[in-house]
């Protein structure tokens, strides 16, 4: 299955595309801006990961967020929960701490 790639910048725009994908019945990945980590900060990216995951539980859905080339902005989402992150070069050392974690480090969606 292919899913629809949509930018969110915030809480509004991301339970806008969640609505969405209920209504539509569709499975999408959400993506932040590049360089939302440093930011957006990751306490509020893993605080909107988890509140998108509480209220539309019933939805199939990806967060994936954009930590530019910064690691240590990846390690702090990692840190606040969140499991999906991207790096514009991507670091073996990052994607071994996030999979250590039940996480992993994805390529950017285009």
């Amino acid at each position: 299955m292919t899913r629809p790639v949509i930018e969110i910048r915030d809480w509004p725009s991301c339970a806008a595309a969640l609505q969405a994908a209920r209504r539509d019945g569709t499975a999408p990945r959400l993506v932040t801006p590049e360089g939302a980590a440093s930011v957006l900060g990751a306490g509020y990216l893993g605080a909107l990961q988890a509140r998108a995951e509480r209220e539309f539980a019933d939805v199939d859905f990806e967060l994936i967020v954009d930590c530019a080339d910064a690691p240590g902005h990846a390690l702090a989402c990692l840190r606040a929960g969140v499991r999906r992150i991207s790096m514009a070069a991507p670091d073996p050392r990052i994607a071994d701490i996030a999979r250590q974690g039940g996480a992993e480090l994805v390529r950017r969606p285009t």
